[in-house]
């Protein structure tokens, strides 16, 4: 296999289209039946962010060992660095351009929905604190540096009991709270992505390879899991949490079945490395973080003009069935092709870093304190 796989970039291309619809929650609340298609959804889209992680550590354990781990853990602090500082970016550009859309200070929205209520805790770990999706970057930066703190000390086989132990005991924490509370966040590096990080890790250092020829059963189990996961979700959200599904949406959060979830897809994804390769996911799945990162504010964006539109003609999009149908598709394939656009604008480098202009600005103080330098000599 060359550097990529072309099954795991499809995944990632669909991965991604599960995230936008876990955020523009199409069909929730939508007539009679809309609550039961949102939950089963989102549900099967629960593998869309661990596999993302679990494929970050494959392909980590692809070129990091013990005399290279400060050099990779710095390249991935620059890199999901520069994502981070262009997600905050892109978050409170939305926030200015709803507010001018209602009319509202500028400075009183972004206090009010970003900037009010900072913590250092949100900002540098939890990822939460200008938009609730960047956590995904922190955690996955963080996640990185505990497997890499495994490779450092020579500890590797350590690595996934530990990180199995560590979340299970957040999933526990997460999904049972009436057997077992606990009073903090368990959705974050520690206790969610570090493990997922591992667990690719893991599959890679031992040169797992499944075989082609079994594919159909690794595929089975895909299925089998799934369902799986749709019953444990249920059980979870309506039946231990004393909810009705037509009345009421229980977001779903990352189960136990979730592991065995993924751990089936990626092994299907890797008895079929060409699974997609003569298709346009895998070019897409390569982009998938910029369409992560511009999804959420551009939504926000399309529903300010909504309200507005609507107010303006008296029809409120979001109360047809062309808008449940339509709006992830859209948002999808808007967010894709802003991204290219910028970079094609110089605005942002596809495949390295996210603020280009802020290497320039260094480039041209760098220059001018080396003339001056020189000068003086």
């Amino acid at each position: 296999m060359g550097n990529r796989i072309y099954s795991i970039d499809t995944l990632r291309a669909i991965a991604m289209f599960f995230i936008v619809i876990a955020h523009v929650k199409p069909f929730k609340g939508f007539e009679a039946y809309g609550n039961y298609a949102f939950f089963a959804l989102d549900t099967i889209g629960q593998f869309d962010v661990p596999f993302f992680f679990a494929a970050s550590g494959y392909f980590l354990a692809k070129t990091v060992d013990a005399d290279n781990v400060t050099s990779q853990v710095s390249n991935a602090f620059r890199k999901l660095g520069s994502f981070y500082l262009f997600g905050i970016l892109l978050y409170l550009a939305a926030t200015a351009i709803v507010a001018l859309i209602q009319n509202v200070p500028v400075r009183d929205a972004l206090i009010a929905h970003r900037l009010g209520d900072l913590s250092a805790a949100g900002l540098l770990y939890y990822g939460d604190a200008i938009g609730v999706p960047l956590w995904f970057l922190t955690a996955l930066f963080f996640s990185i540096f505990f497997v890499a703190l495994f490779v450092w000390f020579g500890k590797t086989r350590y690595l996934l009991p530990v990180a199995t132990i560590v979340h299970v005991f957040g999933l526990i924490g997460t999904n049972y709270q009436l057997i077992f509370d606990v009073p903090f966040l368990t959705r974050d590096a520690l206790f969610f992505g570090f493990f997922y990080v591992a667990l690719g890790f893991q599959l890679r250092a031992i040169d797992w390879t499944p075989s082609k020829d079994r594919s159909h059963i690794y595929l089975g189990g895909v299925c089998l899991f799934l369902v799986t996961q749709l019953l444990e979700q249920y059980v979870i959200g309506y039946v231990i949490r004393d909810h009705t599904l037509p009345h009421a949406v229980i977001l779903t959060e990352y189960t136990l079945s979730t592991i065995f979830f993924v751990l089936a897809l990626f092994a299907y994804a890797l008895s079929n490395p060409a699974l997609g390769k003569h298709t346009v996911l895998p070019a897409v799945g390569r982009y998938a973080v910029g369409i992560y990162l511009i999804h959420v504010p551009l939504y926000r964006i399309l529903l300010a003009v909504n309200r507005i539109w609507g107010a303006a003609i008296g029809v409120d999009l979001t109360t047809t069935l062309l808008w449940q149908l339509a709006i992830t598709p859209v948002i999808y394939v808007l967010s894709l092709l802003i991204y290219l656009f910028m970079a094609r604008a110089g605005i942002i480098e596809l495949g390295g870093s996210h603020i280009p202009w802020l290497n320039r600005v260094r480039a041209l103080v760098g220059s001018a304190v080396s003339e001056g330098s020189s000068k003086a000599n």
